[in-house]
């Protein structure tokens, strides 16, 4: 039906007769209105039944709800929700009677204080059903213990009041004996009344002091979405609000709720009728009158329409474990604590935190499954991650251009590798970058495992600049040519091009094959690791000094001179040149690798995404996003900021200490392009035009020497002419030119038809059983560096992981 009857009574009064509240007299009339009808329209066509104007006289709209077979309350209309629900009672929930519009005439901005007063009546006798008149009682019970008495309401006529199983019914009024709760009540002249409140925001207090707990209960129609879990996880005083008229988004919501506040409420429920349209629960024990029921309403909500707050429970059936303490339960109260991948929340930690909030034990399984559900609501199953990749890659690409991303996968549509570099990174590469790439990888640590190639080089400033990430199964030649070849198509052919990586073998078995013009080095810390490994040399062993100190040197005559003392030890030298000097050597190498000796910053973008390797693929291809989008935002203002000429934390600062050493050395002039410097240790022969230095720190790291920063003084020349452009700011501010724009929420994706047809499914490899490992296992002959808390002075953790007690220090008392 597109339209409904509504009976509306008007001209009557509310009258306050021994202690109740009735409406009585007036005039009634009947309207056909449309069910989308709204509030507006329903005070519009109220105010010309009776008669007035709605600038001058405000109207107060109320209805009967029946709460529960010997309880109803009057529901006062004040929105579209509340009209909503109206009209929705009326034609499902008692389709069979009626439920009269009830109208009282109030003073614009004035409410109706007789007719929103609760008052309870201590003669218990005298609350008897009236034939003509609608009844409403309220009360609240004060004192050191109390229970909570409902609404007394009757409408004779429309719907009778029926005796409930348990207890002894009194006029309409249902009593049961509750010695825990009301030992403390001699009589019922501790009843008191309770102040004027609209009818809308009216609450009633029910201290239940069981189990030492204080519950809230607020009667009254609210129609809103289920209350967000978590608040009950945190918050001592939080109220469940189950009342008559409260509508919730599904049946698994409701029982939700049901099941917190059995929890948290210290009492178990059993379910006595459960279908697609109703659930009925009661309490556990037999002799305890709580119970609800609610049914559906529309097509997946569910509506309480019936409700008894009162407990009765035998507390000698108390126990430390509770029946609804579900791993999903807890699950859902503890996933807002690992929505940050970087918080470590171990389940002895979620047992711990239950004990607290909850009162409640749980075994560790429990503890671990509730975890692995919390992860699985937050971030999806891990084969759901895989499936959606490549909508994922195709919005990236769309709100980032110039990205690239690749998906491979085999005949059967398995996952095998990927690739993404995004399009401002390409670019500020391009154009600002040094051209000197580290490449290196870090295993994954989720489900299936797997490895992560990363491509970062340094900015001007000597910041990480992620260029490239990859993910494949493991280190193989297949895995590493098919990085590097889709690194070549993003960055393209790049002059003096010098990749830095490990001694891995399959990096030294493809890298030539795909850039075949670029040189390639070798991190100086692992061949020193690999050198002490192989030759068993402590940590403080003289070889180790010379090696460190002959890869560092800039000039041959310099290299020649440590080499010459590690020349002592055959084996080791031969050891070093078989690898090749012009790998780990800064002087023999036939490129420039300026001053990156290592690939220290491949290992630090894999320590900041330790935790994020712990995340399914698609969380750390977002994760990397979310990161590259906060490094471009605050590096951009920090170089919007910068008012030198070059880098503040680099080429300033290295000129700054450079000129120090160059105030105290005497230039020479040979001729007008040549200077001597005399630096009294080794003295430098500077060519202005070539760009030269005798100690070739100028032509290697392209930034002016002490012997060019003494020549600049002599000359009065600005000294920063000389250095690269690399170094400066404005180049450094043009890499982060462009703005990384992270992927939006799923549902605002816009997908082709060709990309969501795409499957992909995990890689096909065996999942093993077990613990997954966590901790890098260090390499051989690997420096192991044991960290110090400084707040426990404990080793193996730092401050922000510590959970040690810490004695407080020894106060002396104040007399």
């Amino acid at each position: 039906m597109d339209t409904i009857a509504i009976l509306v009574c008007y001209n009557g009064k509310w009258v306050t007769s021994k202690k109740m509240c009735t409406y009585e007299g007036g005039d009634t009339k009947g309207i056909i209105v449309s069910r989308n009808i709204t509030f507006g329209e329903l005070l519009e066509r109220v105010h010309k039944i009776v008669n007035t104007d709605n600038r001058e006289v405000k109207l107060c709209l109320k209805f009967l709800v029946s709460i529960s077979s010997n309880e109803c309350k009057h529901i006062k209309i004040e929105d579209n929700d509340d009209v909503k629900f109206f009209i929705k009672y009326s034609c499902d929930v008692i389709p069979s009677k009626v439920a009269p519009l009830l109208v009282s005439i109030e003073d614009k901005g004035v409410t109706n204080v007789v007719g929103d007063r609760m008052h309870i009546t201590t003669d218990m006798s005298r609350m008897a059903c009236s034939s003509n008149a609608i009844v409403e009682s309220n009360g609240d019970v004060h004192g050191d213990f109390g229970t909570q008495y409902l609404d007394m309401i009757d409408f004779t006529g429309v719907e009778g009041v029926h005796s409930g199983d348990n207890g002894t019914e009194m006029n309409g009024l249902q009593m049961h004996s509750a010695p825990p709760i009301l030992a403390h009540l001699e009589t019922f002249s501790q009843v008191g009344v309770v102040g004027s409140e609209t009818t809308s925001e009216r609450s009633i207090r029910h201290n239940w002091r069981q189990m030492g707990e204080q519950n809230v209960h607020n009667l009254g129609i609210v129609n809103e979405e289920e209350e967000d879990i978590e608040s009950a996880y945190s918050r001592n005083n939080w109220d469940p609000k189950l009342e008559v008229g409260k509508i919730f988004s599904s049946k698994e919501a409701l029982s939700n709720k049901l099941q917190l506040a059995a929890v948290r409420g210290h009492f178990e429920f059993k379910v006595k009728q459960s279908c697609k349209s109703r659930l009925v629960v009661v309490c556990s024990q037999g002799s305890c009158p709580w119970r609800l029921r609610a049914s559906s309403y529309g097509e997946k909500n569910f509506m309480i329409v019936k409700y008894n707050p009162v407990h009765e429970c035998d507390m000698s059936f108390i126990h430390d474990k509770h029946r609804h303490a579900s791993a999903k339960l807890v699950g859902n109260a503890v996933k807002r604590k690992l929505k940050d991948s970087r918080t470590i929340y171990t389940p002895s930690d979620i047992i711990r935190d239950v004990k607290q909030n909850f009162g409640v034990t749980i075994n560790y399984c429990k503890a671990w499954r509730s975890r692995e559900l919390a992860l699985m609501s937050t971030r999806g199953s891990v084969e759901e991650a895989y499936s959606l990749l490549p909508a994922y890659c195709h919005e990236l690409e769309r709100v980032n251009s110039g990205t690239r991303t690749y998906i491979h996968t085999d005949e059967n549509n398995h996952f095998l590798y990927f690739f993404m570099a995004v399009g401002a990174c390409i670019r500020g590469f391009q154009s600002s970058m040094r051209p000197v790439i580290a490449v290196d990888a870090t295993h994954l640590k989720c489900k299936y495992k797997g490895v992560l190639f990363v491509a970062n080089a340094f900015d001007g400033n000597r910041n990480i600049y992620p260029l490239a990430f990859g993910i494949g199964d493991l280190e193989t030649d297949a895995s590493w040519h098919w990085f590097f070849s889709k690194l070549h198509e993003a960055i393209g052919e790049c002059p003096n091009l010098v990749i830095i990586s490990d001694r891995n073998i399959s990096i030294e078995n493809v890298w030539h094959n795909i850039f075949p013009t670029a040189q390639h080095g070798i991190c100086f810390y692992h061949m020193k690791g690999n050198m002490k490994r192989t030759f068993k040399l402590k940590k403080r062993d003289k070889l180790l000094l010379y090696f460190e100190q002959a890869a560092k040197s800039y000039g041959i005559a310099e290299f020649d001179r440590h080499f010459h003392k590690i020349k002592g030890n055959d084996e080791v030298a031969q050891y070093l040149e078989s690898a090749g000097l012009h790998k780990w050597s800064r002087a023999h190498m036939d490129g420039r690798r300026y001053n990156v000796m290592t690939t220290n910053i491949a290992e630090s973008i894999n320590s900041v995404l330790r935790f994020a390797r712990m995340l399914p693929v698609l969380h750390l291809i977002d994760e990397i996003i979310n990161l590259l989008v906060k490094w471009f935002s605050k590096r951009r203002d920090f170089a919007l900021k910068c008012t030198s000429t070059l880098c503040p934390d680099f080429g300033e600062k290295k000129l700054r200490r450079r000129l120090e050493c160059a105030s105290r050395m005497n230039v020479v002039k040979l001729n007008h392009v040549e200077y001597n410097v005399v630096d009294g240790d080794m003295d430098g022969h500077v060519h202005l035009t070539n760009n030269t230095c005798s100690c070739r720190k100028f032509q290697l790291e392209q930034l002016p020497c002490k012997h060019v920063v003494a020549v600049c003084r002599f000359l009065k020349l600005n000294v920063y002419s000389m250095a690269s452009r690399y170094y400066t700011r404005n180049t450094w501010l043009d890499a982060y030119s462009d703005i990384i724009y992270p992927v939006q929420p799923q549902e605002l994706w816009v997908i082709p038809e060709d990309v969501q047809s795409r499957v992909v499914r995990p890689p096909n490899a065996k999942v093993m059983p077990g613990r997954r490992k966590k901790l890098r296992i260090p390499s051989q002959g690997e420096d192991i560096i044991r960290r110090k808390c400084s707040r426990c002075s404990g080793t193996g953790h730092n401050k922000s992981t510590c959970k040690n007690n810490v004695p407080l220090p020894n106060v002396g008392h104040v007399l």
